[in-house]
């Protein structure tokens, strides 16, 4: 009998090890800057986003560009500038198509 009680414990020991890699395995995966560059993006820029600590994740500026991804040392000079760029050009559009219409 007592044999019998282990088995049973094992068995349910091993199938809620299972479910939960299982469930584990279903989630989403994203992905995100895990170290960075302090080199100038040469390729032409379209976009950013800022990406907060979050280990493994590590503190950065993602800009999006015409060749994909890259991750930026948020702290570096250059990258402020584009920041900078980036929201005024954005800002100008809007502006511009709010004075378009009639």
């Amino acid at each position: 009998m007592n044999m019998c009680c282990r088995t049973l414990l094992l068995c349910a020991i091993f199938a809620g090890v299972l479910t939960m890699v299982t469930l584990a395995a279903e989630q989403k995966i994203t992905k995100c800057c895990t170290e960075v560059s302090i080199a100038n993006v040469t390729a032409p820029i379209v976009g950013y986003r800022i990406q907060r600590k979050n280990p493994p994740c590590v503190r950065a500026v993602i800009f999006e560009t015409t060749e994909g991804e890259v991750c930026s040392h948020w702290k570096q000079d250059w990258v402020f500038g584009k920041i900078k760029e980036l929201e005024e050009s954005r800002r100008t559009k809007k502006n511009t198509t709010v004075t378009a219409k009639p």
